[in-house]
């Protein structure tokens, strides 16, 4: 069983590599992260998850997004989301990165 102050640690831990960070959009296009903030909320599916919402700066002439990196400030990745999005003239869009903490045995 995890304990609830270790997924705290965890927590921490994640807020600091991404402060500084950015988000890859289409593995061409960096814009950095404004803001952060662990979503307390439970993740369906995934037991001692971290939801972890990102705010970034408006990114124009993006027609379609196939994948997004969230990454630190040295350029690891933390998390990363594939698919096909259509941008079709959306001013606002909402990517959740899910982190599961796994234990050991």
């Amino acid at each position: 069983m995890i304990l609830p102050s270790y997924l705290e640690t965890v927590r921490n831990e994640l807020l600091t590599r991404i402060q500084g960070g950015d988000i890859l959009i289409n593995n061409s296009v960096a814009v950095p992260v404004q803001a952060m903030t662990i979503v307390s909320n439970p993740i369906a599916g995934i037991l001692n998850g971290i939801a972890l919402e990102v705010t970034a700066p408006h990114v124009a002439g993006v027609p379609a997004i196939t994948n997004v990196k969230l990454r630190t400030k040295t350029g690891m990745v933390i998390a990363e989301k594939t698919g096909m999005i259509e941008m079709n003239g959306a001013q606002f869009l909402s990517i959740t990165f899910a982190i599961e903490v796994k234990g050991g045995l």
